[in-house]
């Protein structure tokens, strides 16, 4: 772990981006400067924010640590310190459950990141358009009751276009650790399909409150195949859109994954995250662009 003597430093507007998007999930440098696309002032080379990150641990408001990885380089994820949450949020502020601040275990390493580049990807993206990304979640700090089954997303945000049209989501990223179905009690994407079905069916679908999943692999697209055919097979309604999914490198590929074909609904229908591009429901059209910068409500 990287976390050094404690040194006064004066925070910049940029500081306190770096600060707030860190208290939202823990990146890389790399992934940090593609995100400061969105900051007031971004950083035009990776080492000029590799060197503010040290002055960063240096003062006190980061730490730490390699993943676990093969190959030439080690990437460094960075967490907030509690003097980091403490400068981002006032003294004041309820902290964290501890593991928020501690060190990720090496069998979660996969996931966190893979978790990073989708959230970095889509903030740029969002930013490049003009829509605001609002309300994200962290990991595991939502929990959703259904029944007898409680359901803890990995993430959630909200979009919101330049129109004021509001769209929420909630997101499940599938390292295929779990199985698609399982009669026994134990945990299965069918058992989550269900819950998520089961509590939406509370929700209207023209309410504030009513959201999407989105289902992210990240190994195979053949597994989004089988978890998306799952999801039509539980839903007690079929007609409704409650799930979307998408393969993580085709997410990533896909330079304006909210208006262009990157996903498929439970529905079968092919397209972006914002639903009005659904390629059965109206053609595909460029989109203007807007220099508007995307903001979070956590």
């Amino acid at each position: 772990m990287r976390r050094a003597t404690k040194t006064t430093l004066k925070l910049t507007e940029r500081d306190t981006e770096i600060l707030f998007y860190l208290d939202c999930h823990p990146l890389t440098a790399q992934q940090l400067f593609k995100l400061s696309q969105t900051f007031v002032a971004p950083f035009t080379q990776l080492r000029l924010l590799q060197r503010r990150l040290q002055k960063l641990t240096e003062a006190g408001y980061l730490q730490a640590w390699p993943y676990a990885t093969t190959g030439v380089g080690t990437p460094h994820y960075f967490k907030l310190t509690r003097s980091g949450f403490q400068r981002l949020h006032g003294v004041q502020a309820e902290l964290p459950r501890r593991r928020y601040f501690e060190v990720i275990a090496e069998n979660h390493h996969g996931h966190t990141r893979s978790l990073g580049e989708f959230l970095v990807h889509l903030l740029v993206a969002a930013h490049k358009q003009g829509v605001h990304v609002k309300n994200l979640v962290r990991e595991n700090t939502l929990k959703i009751q259904a029944g007898d089954k409680t359901l803890f997303p990995d993430s959630g945000f909200q979009l919101v276009t330049p129109e004021g049209k509001r769209f929420q989501y909630l997101v499940e990223l599938d390292n295929s650790t779990e199985r698609i179905r399982s009669n026994k009690a134990v945990e299965s994407i069918e058992s989550k399909l269900r819950g998520y079905d089961q509590h939406q069916g509370t929700i209207d679908p023209f309410e504030p409150e009513h959201y999407v999943v989105l289902f992210v692999t990240t190994r195979s697209s053949e597994r989004l195949d089988h978890i998306m055919q799952a999801a039509k097979q539980v839903m007690a309604n079929p007609r409704r859109t409650v799930f979307l999914g998408t393969h993580l490198p085709t997410f990533l590929s896909c330079g304006n994954p909210l208006n262009e074909v990157c996903l498929v609904d439970n529905r079968d229908r092919q397209r972006g995250l914002l639903p009005q591009t659904s390629s059965q429901d109206r053609p595909q059209r460029n989109q203007p662009k807007h220099q508007m910068a995307a903001t979070f409500e956590v």
